[in-house]
């Protein structure tokens, strides 16, 4: 990368110093000196604006590509996923099999787990479910109803999910109506499920769900709960609705991957000071238990925006070097020309020009040169949104706030680099002027 470089900066020095030498070369002649070296040849000043309302160009464009994604960006973690993510730890725990192969044994791990763990100085609540949201986009089952097969094409599917008791509250999930899982929801006894509003939605609109009755998981369920939706598959994601079934529900060895592995804490406390502690209170439920991915719940959420914000300071970075290159290509070109122009504005104050029509004069030309590199970098600002469309997760591409807020920095920032050549223009002693002359 060190190579690539340096070899494209050496290019790119000779690509932009060689092309003026051979140019200064071929008026060396008596055919430069009649040029002169007031105007600077009208080809040349050409070039120069050429480049200069280019730069402007580049700079709009790169401007409101970055602001439409910031815009993006602020909406993306707007999105309410549907649980708490403050104060939440989380850690995944393997219980490998055959050792927890049997339901029982896993209750019993719970249990001790999650006792000690909710005994924890502030600890509200404690609980272990089958994957935890945004990370684990996996189990998707159809949904039978009144024992039709439904198309899993159509989105007649839902996410399965085995929970313990508590969870809900442990991760702030509202029960809309009926109840949470409880431990006398045994295998002997009647299989329910909790539902999200949107399988009531889909599946019974406008009716009374709870005591009904679905095929799901290879087994019949009864509802027995209605909670709030939660974002399974990420922010930006559709997800399936959600089922949630107890965790004693299940007959030994079936299911084997659905089995609870990962729990989640809710505390007052910042949920990293619980991590010691309940390191030890799995190692004395069970001393060969591996503990990974020990994570906050809000750095999972941050986790879906992470390559957003890459991007986006990535292009930033890009767009303040093109809007720096912009004025500073104006301020150049600008002062290049009053240095050139010094004699004709020397003449211009003796013959009575006023100072302020100078100023006015040298701003103008600056201004001229920002609005027809404006202009095109809107138009080209909006096919380039067009294409980004899929990254603005809603956004507009052509979002009138961006363009504007856009469209005046570009501004504010170029004509900032016609004030210095403009104030050195009106600085300029006609005596001094007429003398050299």
């Amino acid at each position: 990368m060190l190579l690539l470089a340096l070899s494209l900066t050496v290019v790119t020095v000779l690509a932009f110093g060689v092309a003026p030498a051979v140019r200064a070369c071929r008026n060396a002649g008596f055919s430069g000196l009649r040029e002169g070296v007031r105007t600077g040849g009208v080809g040349h000043h050409r070039v120069r604006s050429a480049l200069v309302i280019a730069e402007v160009v580049v700079s709009v464009v790169l401007l409101i590509s970055s602001g439409l994604l910031i815009r993006a960006l602020w909406k993306v973690q707007s999105i309410d996923p549907g649980f708490r993510s403050a104060g939440i730890l989380t850690l995944h725990t393997a219980l490998p099999f055959p050792k927890y192969d049997k339901t029982s044994v896993r209750e019993q791990f719970y249990g001790k787990v999650l006792t000690d763990v909710r005994s924890l100085p502030g600890v509200a609540d404690a609980a272990y479910i089958s994957g935890l949201p945004m990370t684990w986009r996996g189990g998707i089952w159809p949904v039978l109803i009144n024992g039709r097969s439904q198309n899993r094409s159509e989105g007649n599917s839902a996410s399965l999910r085995f929970v313990t008791p508590g969870f809900f509250a442990t991760l702030g999930i509202a029960i809309k109506s009926g109840r949470d899982v409880s431990e006398s929801d045994t295998i002997d006894r009647t299989h329910v499920a909790v539902v999200s509003e949107s399988f009531v939605r889909r599946y019974w609109p406008n009716e009374q769900p709870i005591g009904r009755h679905f095929a799901f998981g290879l087994h019949d369920r009864q509802v027995i709960g209605v909670v709030g939706d939660i974002r399974v598959r990420g922010l930006e994601k559709t997800s399936e609705p959600q089922v949630y079934l107890s965790y004693k529900q299940v007959p030994d060895g079936w299911l084997i991957g659905y089995a609870p592995k990962d729990l989640v804490i809710h505390s007052s406390q910042p949920p990293q000071r619980l991590v010691p502690a309940t390191r030890r209170i799995i190692a004395a439920a069970d001393l060969q238990q591996p503990v990974s991915n020990l994570r906050t719940m809000e750095e999972i959420v941050a986790g879906e925006t992470e390559s957003r914000t890459i991007q986006m300071r990535v292009l930033i970075a890009f767009t303040v070097v093109a809007v720096l290159l912009a004025g500073l290509g104006i301020y150049g070109l600008l002062a290049f020309t009053v240095s050139l122009r010094q004699q004709e504005f020397g003449i211009r104050i003796a013959l009575g020009a006023q100072h302020g029509d100078i100023f006015k004069m040298v701003l103008e030309q600056g201004a001229v040169l920002a609005v027809a590199g404006l202009l095109p970098g809107l138009a080209l600002a909006y096919i380039a949104a067009k294409l980004l469309e899929s990254l603005l997760a809603g956004v507009k591409p052509a979002d009138a706030l961006t363009f504007l807020s856009a469209a005046g920095l570009c501004l504010t920032t170029t004509l900032l680099g016609t004030l210095v050549p403009a104030l050195r223009a009106i600085r300029v002693d006609p005596a001094a002027v007429m003398r050299a002359e």
